[in-house]
């Protein structure tokens, strides 16, 4: 099972959470509709495990394309607000965080990557995206699999499920309506049942709520993970400050 995940790229827990539970939550419609359809030949085991089965593949291969279509949303919705406010913050403009604190966690960074940002920007103005982007991604390496991370991890699984889910929005809204008009239609027909029918109705309001209010989640989720981002910086920072102290 595990190498299964691994070459499915599930193996960790940040990519069962923002791959495969944002595809479970997208197809959803289409399993209950199975699950609801009346042949008059099938048992419930056949039924349980022709869902299961589709189910599965459907969610594993919609698993696969989540991360390209999270990274899709966040190309467009980014730029827009200034970038991802672990870029934004370290901005020497930006004014959502005082100059004390961006002060603080320039200090941090240098101490953990060597990277100066504010020297770069002073010698190369047009450089301080690309030099603050260095640095998080250097940053982020070094806090992988440390102790003064662990929140860190979970905002991270949190903003990737939210992410994807976001770009898989209009793909989870096509499946809803679709469940939502078959299951009625079997219904109708005598081939499907009122369960999936009113499941499948409270899944296309879910839906259309998720299309609206799913852009807000993924803003909010972006700025917990980069106040657990700057958290962790200072923690490991602090850290490593003191660790030669200790080993004296």
């Amino acid at each position: 099972m595990e190498k299964m995940f691994r070459f499915l790229k599930l193996s960790d827990a940040y990519e069962r959470k923002a791959r495969l539970a944002s595809a479970i939550v997208t197809i959803l419609p289409a399993i209950v509709l199975i699950l609801s359809l009346k042949t008059g030949n099938e048992s419930w085991v056949q039924t349980i495990l022709s869902a299961g089965g589709v189910g599965g593949v459907l969610i594993i291969a919609l698993a696969q394309f989540a991360s390209a279509a999270g990274n899709r949303f966040s190309a467009k919705f980014w730029p827009p607000r200034g970038g991802l406010p672990t870029l934004r913050w370290l901005r020497a403009t930006d004014s959502f965080r005082s100059t004390a604190q961006k002060n603080q966690w320039y200090e941090a960074i240098k101490r953990l990557t060597g990277l100066d940002i504010p020297q770069t920007v002073t010698a190369k103005p047009t450089e301080e995206d690309a030099i603050i982007e260095d640095a998080i991604r250097q940053v982020r390496y070094q806090l992988r699999g440390k102790a003064v991370a662990k929140m860190l991890d979970l905002h991270n699984g949190e903003y990737g499920f939210a992410r994807n889910l976001a770009g898989l929005r209009c793909v989870m809204l096509g499946l809803a309506i679709l469940g939502a008009a078959g299951s009625a239609a079997a219904w109708a027909l005598g081939h499907g049942s009122a369960w999936g029918s009113l499941i499948n109705g409270l899944l296309l309001v879910f839906a259309l709520a998720m299309v609206a209010w799913l852009p807000a989640y993924v803003e909010r989720a972006g700025v917990r993970y980069a106040e657990s981002f700057f958290s962790a910086l200072l923690a490991a920072a602090g850290k490593q400050t003191k660790e030669p102290a200790n080993k004296r």
